[in-house]
């Protein structure tokens, strides 16, 4: 992808940045050639036993909110650049950081973070 492909992937993805709540976020940065989108959203798990299935849905969620903007992007750049973008996704993680917790409450606030890696085509 050429400097001028890739400055059109890049307003692509200046409509797509989240929730207006702000409790949601989606960025992206290029490193090499490869894009990096990471989403990143509050969330409140209500007891520890049941975070892991809390963390499930987030996890589906993510996925999906992820794949929309993607979309989005996409239907952008065809606009600016006049084709598809090409990427293929090559690695995608997640994690949970607690950010506030006590003993005396089941509730737990945290980031949940998920990061996918595109090859630039």
């Amino acid at each position: 992808m050429d400097a001028k492909q890739l400055s059109a992937l890049a307003q692509s993805f200046q409509d797509v940045i989240g929730s207006p709540d702000g409790r949601q976020s989606i960025s992206y940065k290029f490193i090499g050639e490869t894009l990096q989108v990471t989403y990143i959203s509050v969330v409140h798990f209500a007891e520890e036993r049941s975070m892991r299935e809390q963390v499930n849905r987030e996890t589906e969620r993510s996925v999906q909110i992820v794949n929309d903007a993607l979309k989005k992007v996409n239907d952008r750049f065809k606009e600016i650049a006049g084709k598809a973008a090409k990427l293929k996704e090559v690695r995608s993680t997640d994690n949970v950081e607690i950010i506030s917790a006590t003993a005396t409450s089941p509730r737990r606030i945290a980031y949940y973070r998920r990061y996918v890696e595109f090859e630039v085509g």
